[in-house]
């Protein structure tokens, strides 16, 4: 069941722009705002999406989190994707 909720994460375009982000950042749900040109409703719920999923972590600092890619659950999801389709398909 957990497989699902990877895959159902990373099947938004704007699910994918946010771990690219955060992959190279920790940011705040208000610079996403800024660089995704969205409404903060909508770009929490992406985070909100993510973070169930596991694939990435919030940090409290203050009244603010700063979030940041579990790259350990990202890795289990590449192996996941390679168990599916075979080591010499990827």
């Amino acid at each position: 069941q957990y497989k699902a909720e990877f895959f159902k994460a990373l099947a938004h375009p704007v699910r994918i722009r946010i771990l690219r982000r955060l992959g190279r950042e920790g940011s705040y749900c208000g610079d996403l705002v800024e660089l995704l040109g969205l409404a903060q409703s909508t770009v929490s719920h992406h985070l909100r999406i993510l973070r169930e999923a596991g694939l990435i972590v919030g940090e409290e600092q203050g009244p603010a989190t700063c979030y940041r890619v579990n790259r350990e659950r990202c890795a289990a999801v590449c192996q996941l994707v390679r168990d599916i389709l075979g080591e010499a398909a990827i």
